[in-house]
Formats: structure tokens, C-alpha cells, sequence
């Protein structure tokens, strides 16, 4: 089913349908097809997609596709800031089913001053801990930030971001540290780079399904 390839949405399948591309393996077929409804840059990157996921179904080895963008378009790898060393690599896990969500677990990778790898955690396992999760988080990113206008907080998908906005405003806390880290571009998002810069043979690029290409 086309459904199975990645990033396709259900209009889009309805538009394949429609123009006779009902499975996956038409799809990796229909290059140079006109689909009404679906402009040519799109159905390109729907053909490459499906093409490459199908070769991987009797493949050793998963196959890939690195996008390579000119420098000028600011897209993918070419869109990354400078590293700097006190950079951090941000995660948060929630839980949809305790009330209106709980983000219970707040995770950072950073380098110390020696260069080796650590890890900082807020666990918040109620309402009242969440939000001293997100303020000793935001205290601490604050800290880095002002010792180093260059570093940056890296996530991957928009989750991290929208979150720190509805803690914001539902505790009525941090919201000018949280404006300043927004504004000035300190975070972020590292799905759009990859998905732009590279192209899988999995139906989802999720940050589970990328580790495989590591």
C-alpha cells in the first residue's frame, strides 16, 4: 500500500489512487508521471522514496541517499550552526495519558570541559515537578547560552519546542527566557536537516528508524 512510504500524506494517497498508482511498488514506477494535485518536485521525492524502500526489501544491507544541497540554499547539512562546546543534544519524554500530558523526563548529552561526554536529567513525576523540570532546565540552557552566544540546543522534530511554549504559558514561568532562546534561534530542530539531507529506505524518519544508518 502506498501508505507504507514515508512522509506520504492520505490526500496524497487519495491524488496516487486516483491517477491509477495504487501500491507502493507503482509508485517507485511512476517517475516522469504527471499526478494532478501533486506538483512535480513532490511526486519526484515520492517516486525516489518508494523506489528506495522497495529496493530494500531483499537488501543485506539498508540502503540510502545522501541529498546533497548547493551551499547558497541554506537546506539540510548546510543549514547546521557552528559547533561550539557547550553545545546540547535535548530530549523530552511525555506522557499523553496523565491529565493534559506530563513531561516526566528531561534529558541532555553535552561534552564537560575535558571534552567527555555527560549527561544531565530533571525527572518531573507530578504537575509540581514538572515545572521545576522545566525551569531547572531552562536555568541551566540559560547559564550555557550566556557564557556562549554560539552554542546551540539540538532536538529532533518540533516536540521539545511546542512543549517548552505550553509549559510557559501553563505555569506563567520563564517566559523571557524562553522567548530569548526562541527568538534567538537557539534551538534547533534537527529532523528537517536530515530530511532533507539524506533519504531512507524505511517507511518513517523517526530518530528510532534513522539510528539503523548511523
Amino acid at each position: 500500500h502506498p501508505g507504507r512510504v514515508a512522509r506520504i500524506t492520505r490526500r496524497q494517497i487519495e491524488r496516487l489512487e486516483a491517477a491509477g498508482i495504487a501500491t507502493m511498488s507503482a509508485l517507485a514506477d511512476a517517475a516522469g508521471r504527471d499526478v494532478p494535485g501533486i506538483d512535480a518536485a513532490r511526486m519526484d521525492w515520492l517516486v525516489r522514496q518508494a523506489a528506495l524502500q522497495c529496493a530494500s526489501a531483499n537488501a543485506d544491507k539498508l540502503p540510502f541517499h545522501l541529498v546533497e544541497a548547493p551551499p547558497e540554499a541554506k537546506t539540510g547539512l548546510t543549514a547546521l550552526p557552528d559547533a561550539s562546546p557547550l553545545d546540547v543534544f535535548f530530549d523530552i519524554e511525555g506522557f499523553p495519558l496523565d491529565g493534559d500530558g506530563l513531561d516526566y523526563l528531561w534529558g541532555c548529552s553535552y561534552h564537560d570541559q575535558n571534552g567527555e561526554k555527560q549527561f544531565r536529567d530533571w525527572w518531573g513525576h507530578d504537575v509540581r515537578a514538572e515545572r521545576r523540570a522545566f525551569e531547572g532546565f531552562i536555568d541551566w540552557v540559560m547559564a550555557r547560552w550566556r557564557k556562549d552566544p554560539s552554542m546551540h540546543v539540538y532536538h529532533y522534530a518540533p516536540y521539545e519546542k511546542t512543549a517548552l511554549r505550553n509549559l510557559m504559558s501553563r505555569y506563567a514561568t520563564r517566559e523571557y527566557e524562553v522567548d530569548d532562546l526562541l527568538r534567538n534561534e537557539v534551538l534547533v530542530d534537527l529532523y528537517p536537516v536530515v530530511t532533507q539531507s539524506m533519504r531512507i529506505s524505511l517507511p518513517s524518519y523517526s530518530i528510532k528508524k534513522i539510528e539503523a544508518f548511523y
